[in-house]
């Protein structure tokens, strides 16, 4: 089971998810359906989250999660990452941290997806833009296959802590700790595999 940092309310969990889903074409139970596709393309072109916060799909997000503390104007630009970053995520992993999928290699491969070199890049993204960019860059690199809810945690832990200034009191959860150790740890566990196939 994932810890989730911030995004801890299970109520907050399912709106997103529920919103994801309706982006790719799914209905709570899994089926097939038309969905909000355009709406997922249209968050798809977006080149910053300022371009997210004037779409449709946005809006619908924001009013699915007025009543919580990341629909406040501090975190209006977030919530627009949060709604640009998920539209590239293509297929929920819910059994895996979004680190843990960066350093894990895909099926049939050997090595981990997410060099350290970039994944380094990402831990030191210092604008929300610079961010948004390498996020989409990663999940590429991972096949668009992530767990939806810690993508979403992982931009509202980095921008509560990096934009508002209010970091975590237990240092391993701080969001380059947080992301160094699980996607470090299981880089490690890999290359532990491949000795042991040799």
């Amino acid at each position: 089971m994932n810890n989730y940092v911030v995004l801890r309310n299970e109520q907050d969990q399912q709106k997103l998810l529920s919103w994801w889903r309706s982006l790719n074409g799914h209905s709570e139970d899994g089926n097939e359906g038309s969905g909000h596709r355009a709406w997922r393309a249209e968050l798809r072109r977006a080149e910053n989250p300022e371009d997210v916060l004037l779409s449709k799909a946005f809006r619908s997000l924001y009013l699915e999660m007025v009543d919580t503390s990341w629909a406040k104007n501090e975190y209006l630009l977030a919530l627009s990452a949060v709604a640009g970053i998920l539209s590239h995520i293509s297929e929920h992993k819910p059994t895996q941290s979004f680190a843990e999928t960066c350093a894990r290699p895909l099926e049939g491969k050997q090595k981990s997806p997410v060099s350290e070199l970039r994944f380094s890049q990402l831990q030191k993204s210092k604008t929300l833009d610079e961010l948004f960019q390498r996020m989409r860059r990663v999940l590429q690199l991972i096949d668009r296959k992530a767990n939806v809810l810690s993508v979403a945690d992982s931009i509202l832990h980095w921008y509560k802590e990096m934009v508002n200034g209010k970091p975590e009191a237990e240092p391993r959860n701080r969001i380059r700790v947080h992301w160094g150790l699980e996607y470090f740890q299981n880089m490690q566990g890999n290359q532990v595999q491949e000795k042991a196939k040799k």
